[in-house]
């Protein structure tokens, strides 16, 4: 086959789906292929979002056991989350899965490091994500396509059904 390790950044949104699906299918025909799912999360606001919500005071969010456990705790969360929605787009794959979760600082510059670390020779993501941020070609992506030293495959919302 062409590819023997894709990365697929994937946030929830439509476009994202639609490129999991798309690497999916690329697996099917090829059970050498190894998937990489990364989902990048914003682990602070998740854990102030978590803290809010139970009532927690300012005293109590600004103890740093109390931040590192609700860092840990919305991050279990997360990841079961995540495995919740892909785990049945991936039933009966034989391929070599890995799903990670890293923590945001720049999405763009992760996935691009990420791809370089793990040797992906292939990143297929979606047009446009979850963000603020929505134009015909998301920012994300855009600075992807531009900055990867690999191929990159944008797959737009609606492409596989």
């Amino acid at each position: 086959m062409l590819y023997d390790n894709i990365m697929i950044p994937y946030d929830g949104s439509a476009s994202s789906k639609a490129a999991l699906a798309e690497a999916v299918r690329f697996a099917k025909d090829d059970p050498g292929l190894t998937l990489r799912i990364v989902q990048i999360i914003d682990t602070d606001q998740l854990a102030i979002d978590k803290l809010e919500a139970e009532g927690r005071d300012e005293q109590t969010v600004a103890s740093s056991a109390m931040l590192q456990k609700t860092y840990e705790e919305v991050t279990e969360e997360a990841s079961k989350a995540l495995h919740r929605e892909i785990d049945p787009l991936l039933s009966g794959l034989m391929n070599k899965v890995y799903i990670e979760l890293l923590q945001e600082t720049q999405p763009g510059g992760q996935i691009v490091s990420y791809a370089i670390d793990n040797l992906c020779d292939l990143i297929v993501m979606g047009s446009r994500g979850l963000g603020a941020l929505r134009g015909i070609l998301g920012s994300v992506s855009s600075y992807v396509l531009r900055n990867a030293d690999v191929p990159v495959l944008i797959v737009k919302e609606g492409t596989n059904e």
